[in-house]
């Protein structure tokens, strides 16, 4: 006790100030503030702090990741209070990233121990996208197929259900809690601060999705920069587009016609695209507050593929003004859009015409709302985050209900708390995660539920030249159905799993702007209800669900170098990684006839379920995935007027099956390919593969680059993208079947070679 009074009466001199950015004068959360004979504090959520020190001349240092440090010699009297406001500047002599998504806290993107791409809102908005996706495209190593994301290889084509990478806005995950699917267009493009994608599992932080990574997406709030320039009603965007649809190269494809004046050939009539989006950001005392939309109207350039779209949003943060270190808020998107889709085409010279005629349109209203509460206390932040996310599907074919709508209702919570420990650069994270699914849709045969339930930490330690950092996370699920389903020889209207995940990595500062590292992690995930329980049927084609699918899991490694990269005032890095990544019970939409053929009374020769073939989810067993990558990026000044911003990047892929002849599926009834030469009972990946020698619908060399150069005022840039052959798909598309003489959609074959 005694000790404890004399140390209280040694340090009852007492520092205080106002932390800023020295350009935006916006205030600073968390910075370090160091005694060089030990202790120290961090600034609140207003960038204020409280540093109670001895007497006498001390030495004070503050620190802030991505910003120069200062250091300053200060001398207090015997129960002395001085004020000491300090501004801060961003770092000229870093790569000038830093980045939240690979711990929940910033770290600058070099000393990180995944590999991890930044993309900055500059790139949104020059590309003048309404669609995130558009973008995501652009990222070296991930790929977008049918609103999906995949990064390295970790995904093929998946009926957009079910996903291996997360997809978040916040930190909050934006996927539909039925199908698994991303809800790509609730995000809101105008109102974007950086996107972070992080490459490899994930799963220990960040939960079952994250199995092939995570692409999180950080939303802006109004800047005190913009705010001065007029403080009411605060910063205003408004954008406008309009473009018009190339006409295809082949006139066979060319359905939107109309009759020239020459005769009876048609002219093709250009379809367009056009839309409008807002911003408003402003400052209301303690309130920070933005709203956005987004209307958007696309012909498309294949047949029904309309899309009829409208969203708003709203982000709110409010400081309390009673309690210090305390904000909450809410923050929410609101979509109402009408689609029109289809899942195959029909053929070579009718590529941009749905199978049949046959586009089920969509008319869909998607909303999330997500209240929120945020404490800092001292060196510990607690966060309570939260979400309600609905989706309505109302689908229709040719005007006719086809019962296939579905409905789900997601309830999210994430509570976490952060310790720093600063006196041992030490941060420990931990926390748990729980959710709640209630869908009732046709589609998915009725009424099912899904819980989540999970605990969370995760270690970071810094030790001079070396990041540690040590994940380690704990999942259940259970999925419950109205129906009764057979699973292992039992009726059972309810399973659950669940699996504990690991993750670990090293980065090492081996020169002034060279780093090393090293990561391990696994990942694992549940089947979505989609990919277990989905019955529909588009233009004949039958989907069909397996409630027999079991989870996956795997792993991925890295090794990596970061390389700092300086041209005068251009600044950026070059990195190259190794990677290797496998799974377990993969889970892959697979082609085959998995149902005996249903005549159709109308028609002899017919079939009321396509001959009995169609896709499913089925565990194809284990996989492989390895390969090279390597990206640069960049931006800054060559010269006072000359600016260029760079991302480039290209990754070499080798994804194949470690079990190609196992069989993962007995057939109802054979696939007699070739007119009959080839026989087929039962599913393996080598004869179920057009090329066995790697996975379906994926790529082995991607390439992309993306340049912008600013001159003054004026700025022009371009984007290139390639990927290679895709060597494999279903083998049913490429070969003869039922009598045919060109596989299961006309002209593939011919297409594949010319193209």
């Amino acid at each position: 006790m005694i000790g404890m009074l004399f140390f209280e009466a040694a340090n009852a001199q007492k520092i205080i100030g106002t932390i800023t950015d020295a350009a935006t004068k916006e205030a600073l959360i968390g910075v370090n503030i160091v005694l060089t004979n030990g202790g120290g504090t961090s600034t609140d959520i207003d960038g204020k702090y409280l540093l109670q020190i001895a007497e006498g001349e001390q030495k004070i240092t503050f620190k802030y990741i991505g910003y120069e440090d200062i250091v300053k010699t200060i001398t207090v009297q015997k129960n002395e209070s001085k004020t000491l406001n300090i501004a801060l500047s961003p770092s000229t002599k870093q790569l000038g990233t830093v980045v939240v998504s690979a711990g929940r806290f910033e770290q600058k993107i070099e000393e990180i121990t995944v590999s991890m791409e930044v993309i900055k809102p500059s790139l949104i908005e020059n590309k003048n996208t309404t669609d995130i996706q558009t973008v995501m495209d652009q990222i070296p190593g991930v790929n977008i197929t049918d609103g999906q994301a995949n990064i390295r290889g970790g995904s093929g084509w998946s009926y957009g259900a079910g996903t291996r990478v997360l997809v978040m806005v916040d930190d909050m995950p934006l996927i539909s809690g039925d199908a698994g699917q991303v809800q790509w267009k609730l995000i809101a493009t105008e109102n974007i601060n950086q996107v972070e994608v992080i490459k490899g599992a994930a799963s220990a932080l960040y939960g079952s999705s994250a199995l092939n990574g995570i692409i999180n997406i950080r939303t802006a709030f109004p800047s005190q920069k913009d705010i001065d320039k007029n403080e009411l009603p605060g910063f205003t965007k408004v954008t406008m587009h309009f473009g018009l649809i190339d006409v295809p190269k082949r006139k066979e494809l060319h359905w939107n016609g109309i009759p020239s004046n020459q005769g009876g050939e048609l002219v093709y009539k250009r379809r367009a695209f056009k839309g409008i989006e807002f911003l408003q950001s402003m400052k209301l005392n303690n309130l920070d507050l933005s709203l956005g939309g987004n209307i958007f109207k696309d012909d498309g350039f294949r047949k029904g593929e309309i899309t009829d779209r409208k969203r708003f949003n709203i982000n709110s943060t409010y400081k309390s003004k009673k309690i210090e270190g305390l904000s909450y808020g809410v923050n929410g998107n609101f979509l109402f859009q009408t689609t029109g889709s289809a899942i195959v085409w029909d053929g070579y010279d009718r590529a941009y015409i749905p199978l049949n005629n046959e586009i089920t349109n969509t008319n869909g209203d998607t909303y999330n709302v997500d209240p929120f509460v945020t404490y800092l206390t001292g060196n510990n932040r607690h966060s309570l985050r939260t979400r309600y996310l609905k989706v309505v599907n109302d689908n229709s074919t040719k005007g006719q209900d086809d019962g296939q709508d579905n409905e789900s209702e997601t309830y999210y919570t994430d509570y976490q708390w952060q310790k720093n420990i600063e006196a041992y650069n030490l941060r420990i994270t931990t926390g748990t995660t729980n959710e709640m699914v209630y869908a009732r849709s046709d589609i998915f045969q009725g009424n099912n539920t899904r819980e989540n339930h999970s605990l969370y930490t995760q270690v970071d330690k810094k030790m001079g030249r070396v990041n540690l950092s040590f994940g380690a996370r704990y999942e259940n699920f259970k999925i419950s159905s109205e129906k009764k389903y057979l699973i292992d020889g039992d009726s059972l209207k309810s399973f659950s799993a669940g699996k504990p995940v690991f993750r670990t990595g090293i980065n090492y500062q081996a020169a002034e702007a060279t780093y090393l590292r090293a990561s391990w992690g696994q990942g694992y995930r549940f089947p979505s209800m989609a990919e277990l329980f989905i019955s529909a049927n588009q233009a004949g084609i039958e989907i069909y669900p397996n409630p027999e699918l079991k989870p996956e899991s795997g792993w991925s490694s890295e090794l990596g170098i970061k390389q700092g990269v300086k041209v005068g005032n251009w600044m950026g890095y070059l990195d190259l990684a190794g990677f290797l990544m496998q799974y377990d019970d993969m889970m892959e939409f697979s082609f085959g006839k998995f149902a005996e053929h249903q005549p159709d009374p109308n028609n002899s020769n017919g079939s009321l379920n396509f001959y009995g073939l169609g896709f499913k989810s089925i565990n194809v067993g284990k996989t492989q995935i390895s390969g090279i990558e390597v990206t640069i990026t960049g931006q800054g000044k060559i010269n006072n007027e000359l600016e260029i911003n760079l991302l480039a990047g290209y990754t070499y892929m080798q994804p194949i099956s470690l079990s190609p002849d196992e069989v993962y599926e007995v057939l109802d009834e054979p696939m007699y390919l070739n007119g009959g030469a080839t026989i087929i009972d039962s599913l393996t990946y080598s004869n179920s593969s057009s090329d066995p020698s790697i996975l379906k619908y994926r790529y082995t060399h991607i390439a992309k680059t993306d340049v912008e150069i600013i001159y003054k005022k004026t700025s022009i840039g371009g984007s290139f993208r390639y990927n290679d052959f895709m060597k494999n798909i279903d083998k049913v598309f490429t070969e003869e079947l039922i009598g045919g003489d060109n596989g299961l959609i006309p002209g593939i074959n011919k297409s594949r070679e010319q193209y």
